[in-house]
């Protein structure tokens, strides 16, 4: 991983990318966890700019070589932070509401807390977005952003339901999480850019009506095909 925010190693779409294997350690894992907040501090205060090497080995307490032993490229450190960051929003979103049993119930609980989440992790948000924009600008590395987001249809796809087992279903709950990101996604951005908050939240009461009409479409269709 080079010193400078914007140099990257280029990789084939789709390729994953890992960082270097951590051994069983305690102490190795520990290095790989601040290593990991250390790049998520950097990106939540400055961006992509301010993610270079020695501010992240700074931040985690660790030499440039043990840096880039665990992680030997730019993305697979930031393939990690947004495991990171995925991990801590399911972490957030089941500590804060009982996900009810009917299908249209859980969407909308699904769309308020993730409404609530939104409010108090603006610093997060933002970076979420600069990740996905440096990787659709980086040559090479627009599968992050493909990862980004099937990784977030997943995590809501799955939540639609409370037994996805039918491939059906788990179509239906993708489709759902799709049309969801795309309204949070807008709103997000709205939000901060016109710091109308009334606006906002009339636009999350117009998102979840719309989530839960559409929604009970497509589980009339699926019962009509079956």
């Amino acid at each position: 991983m080079s010193e400078a925010a914007d140099a990257t190693q280029e990789k084939p779409a789709n390729a994953p990318a890992r960082g270097r294997p951590t051994g069983a350690t305690r102490k190795g894992l520990e290095t790989r966890v601040r290593i990991i907040k250390g790049a998520r501090e950097a990106l939540e205060e400055g961006g992509m700019e301010a993610l270079t090497t020695r501010r992240i080995a700074a931040s985690a307490g660790v030499k440039l070589a043990t840096l880039h032993y665990y992680f030997d490229s730019k993305e697979s450190l930031l393939l990690a932070v947004l495991e990171d960051l995925i991990a801590e929003m399911d972490e957030a979103y089941r500590q804060d509401v009982a996900l009810p049993k009917a299908p249209e119930d859980r969407v909308e609980a699904l769309i308020r807390a993730s409404w609530r989440y939104i409010q108090r992790t603006r610093g997060k948000q933002i970076a979420q977005t600069e990740l996905t924009l440096y990787a659709l600008r980086t040559k090479g590395s627009e599968w992050l952003a493909a990862r980004q987001y099937n990784a977030y249809i997943d995590f809501y796809g799955h939540l639609v339901f409370e037994d996805d087992s039918d491939e059906e279903l788990r179509r239906i709950g993708r489709a759902v999480a799709r049309q969801m990101l795309i309204g949070i996604d807008g709103i997000i951005l709205q939000s901060y850019a016109l710091e109308d908050l009334s606006a906002s939240n009339e636009d999350i009461e117009a998102l979840i009506i719309a989530m839960r009409g559409y929604l009970r479409r497509l589980l009339a269709e699926h019962g009509k095909a079956r």
